[in-house]
């Protein structure tokens, strides 16, 4: 067994005493995080969820310099929170884990301490179950539904971009609707979460996660208009909801034996606990859930607590990877709403990289770490991404030779690749933004992993070895303009 001085795979760390420190803090009980798409209308996650809401609602009008209200909490989100691109992290490995898992601990505690239970957990919300639906309470309730609050956003941070947001409180995903639903549900499909858990290296799992199920998941809900889909996000209370799932699959990414670099950043000033105290919490310490305090409940197990300890620290060596360019396009590319814009890319050792083996981790049916092999795993960059204030909220699909392409085709399409999303404030002139990591020219760059189109399309007879066109075809959300577009410099193609 591993006893509290956990080794960090690949960083050359030894880390003991901190986790001892974090634990006491912040309490001996270990908090279950469930699926709340299994839970019942009347499970009392809701009503306790409801009253914590409307304690830092009333907090807000009582005493407006506690770190705990509500808007103040929204605001950290909007000053601090480190999507790929923002200042300072562009073309650097990101803390977008690292960061939002304490963010949501620090909240998870403030709402406990506010309705006086201890034990409070937040459930995630699996966007993978059924068709990926926001709970019901979350309408029929009134402290849960962004509408009945009606939070002003009226806020700037130049670490979200150079504009005020400004949105209102309203969700553009309709009650009974679900984020799978539609041809920008591809990035909720198993399929989609399967290809992301199986990425080795934690620059692209991070990547792709936050891209594709992460932004899309925003810009649903939100549309151009509502919180989810700019920096006030947290003003809907189904953001915690939604970050926990995103923080559940790195938990799940880590407990198959991927490592989680600790990177070096210090957040130390950002967050407030339950009392409203100024909190520690740094990259570093954010590796490890269960010393955290917290567990997640899933088919496979308990994810996060003591059988899962060590898988989550592992000692054997990840699996060898490889990075390679197999191909790459430059020119002055515009991609605008409704429309489809043809990328055709030369590459070399395409059928090569497609069929030669790689391994990854993941975890068995009962949660115990397992090795698995697949064909090669191909991804496709869209380079120096520059986008627009107005282009906030459009969702990007991708396919793989199909000139016929447009916005109505289905995720279903043998031919489609991939699904990202514009969550951030405008980039143009901001010198990256938020949406991806900089790539050296002042824009962002999105990955888009294409293996399981090209494995189709090979299956089919329908795939050569020294050319791919990628079609990119924008989806405008709900009330944006349809002549709505980003640019972008270039596509490269790399094996990983």
């Amino acid at each position: 067994m591993i006893d509290r001085r956990h080794f960090i795979v690949g960083a050359g760390t030894l880390v003991a005493a901190p986790f001892v420190m974090r634990r006491a803090a912040l309490g001996q009980t270990t908090l279950v995080r469930r699926d709340v798409m299994g839970m019942a209308a009347d499970d009392p996650f809701f009503k306790d969820y409801a009253d914590a809401v409307a304690a830092m609602h009333e907090l807000q009008t009582s005493n407006p310099s506690d770190g705990r209200n509500w808007r103040a909490q929204a605001l950290i989100h909007l000053n601090h929170c480190p999507h790929s691109g923002a200042p300072p992290y562009p073309g650097v490995a990101m803390p977008f884990v690292h960061w939002h898992r304490w963010y949501i601990r620090y909240y998870e505690e403030i709402c406990g301490t506010l309705i006086g239970k201890s034990d409070f957990a937040l459930p995630y919300w699996n966007w993978q179950s059924g068709i990926g639906q926001i709970p019901d309470p979350f309408y029929g309730i009134d402290q849960l539904n962004v509408t009945f609050w009606n939070d002003p956003s009226d806020a700037q941070s130049d670490n979200w971009g150079p504009d005020e947001v400004t949105t209102t409180g309203l969700r553009a995903l309709a009650e009974g609707s679900g984020v799978k639903q539609g041809p920008r549900g591809g990035a909720f499909s198993d399929q989609n979460i399967n290809s992301i858990l199986a990425q080795t290296q934690f620059e692209q799992f991070t990547d792709l996660l936050e891209h594709s199920p992460h932004n899309t998941a925003h810009v649903i809900v939100g549309g151009s208009q509502g919180h989810m889909g700019d920096g006030m996000s947290p003003l809907d209370p189904i953001f915690w909801l939604h970050h926990c799932n995103v923080d559940r699959l790195g938990a799940q990414w880590q407990a198959a034996g991927n490592t989680m670099p600790p990177l070096d950043y210090d957040f130390s000033g950002q967050f407030v606990n339950g009392e409203g105290q100024p909190a520690p919490a740094s990259s570093a310490t954010a590796l490890n859930i269960s010393e955290m305090g917290y567990a997640y409940e899933t088919p496979s197990g308990l994810i996060g607590g003591p059988a899962t300890a060590v898988a989550m620290m592992s000692l054997f060596a990840a699996p060898a990877t490889v990075t390679q360019r197999l191909g790459t396009t430059a020119g002055d590319f515009r991609a605008t709403a409704d429309a489809t814009t043809d990328v055709t890319v030369d590459t070399r050792g395409l059928g090569q990289t497609l069929f030669s083996p790689r391994s990854f981790r993941l975890l068995g049916a009962t949660g115990e770490p397992r090795i698995g092999t697949e064909p090669g795993r191909v991804l496709a960059r869209l380079t120096n991404v520059m986008v627009p204030e107005e282009a906030r909220g459009l969702t990007v699909n991708v396919f793989v030779n199909l000139p016929e392409a447009g916005p109505d085709t289905p995720p279903t399409d043998p031919h489609y690749a991939g699904t990202f999303a514009f969550f951030m404030a405008g980039m143009m002139g901001h010198g990256g933004g938020h949406g991806g990591h900089g790539n050296g020219h002042g824009g962002t760059s999105y990955p888009v992993d294409i293996t399981n189109a090209l494995l189709a399309l090979a299956r089919l007879g329908r795939l050569t070895d020294d050319a791919i066109t990628l079609q990119v075809v924008p989806i405008p959300a709900q009330g944006q303009p349809a002549d709505t577009g980003f640019t972008f410099d270039g596509i490269e193609i790399v094996r990983t």
